[in-house]
């Protein structure tokens, strides 16, 4: 007999990958966790037994709600600004790294949110999410090697923004849990 499926692992492993793809298509981080908890729910009710095949359909559920959610933010804004409601903004940072790393996670965010959506969602998905270029592919309906290629010109685009910090940055006592970004766009890397 097959062991059960483990929902609550499965959460703590997957959640936080998928909050900070999440954080990137949202404005908030509590808009992130509530579009990962809805995407979950939609998981859970779609495949009950579980099945870790299926983590990439997550992803996707998770991009397909946070859209969903932003469309539907951007038509409540326009209707209270006729209104002549105003909102502030809530920016919170899309990293949420111990104290002693704020200021490295800080210039990696900035330098993140230079790069066009496409090539932003590429390196949060593959870098931070764990996914293969395949499965990014399928979740965002786009060929693997143009997946591929944005990747490649993400992490080039980073490595010039970040030249300047490189040293500042690799050098840093303890490793950021933002993961740094790596400065070369070898092979290796791309995979």
């Amino acid at each position: 007999m097959e062991a059960a499926f483990d929902w609550k692992r499965t959460f703590n492993q997957l959640a936080p990958q998928l909050v900070l793809y999440a954080r990137q298509l949202v404005q908030t981080k509590a808009d992130a966790e509530d579009v990962v908890q809805m995407a979950f729910v939609r998981w859970w009710r779609r495949f009950p037994e579980g099945d870790s095949q299926h983590i990439p359909l997550l992803y996707a559920a998770v991009r397909t709600i946070a859209l969903d959610q932003r469309r539907a933010d951007q038509r409540r804004t326009a209707r209270e600004a006729k209104s002549d409601i105003a909102l502030e903004s809530e920016h919170a940072p899309a990293f949420d790294p111990p104290p002693e790393q704020k200021e490295t996670a800080t210039l990696v965010e900035e330098a993140l949110q230079t790069l066009p959506k496409e090539q932003r969602e590429v390196v949060t998905l593959h870098l931070w999410g764990g996914l293969t270029f395949k499965e990014i592919a399928a979740i965002a309906g786009d060929s693997i090697n143009t997946v591929a290629g944005r990747y490649r010109y993400a992490l080039n685009n980073l490595q010039k923004k970040l030249a300047p910090l490189k040293d500042e940055l690799v050098t840093s006592e303890t490793v950021p849990a933002i993961n740094v970004l790596p400065f070369s766009t070898t092979t290796e890397a791309l995979s």
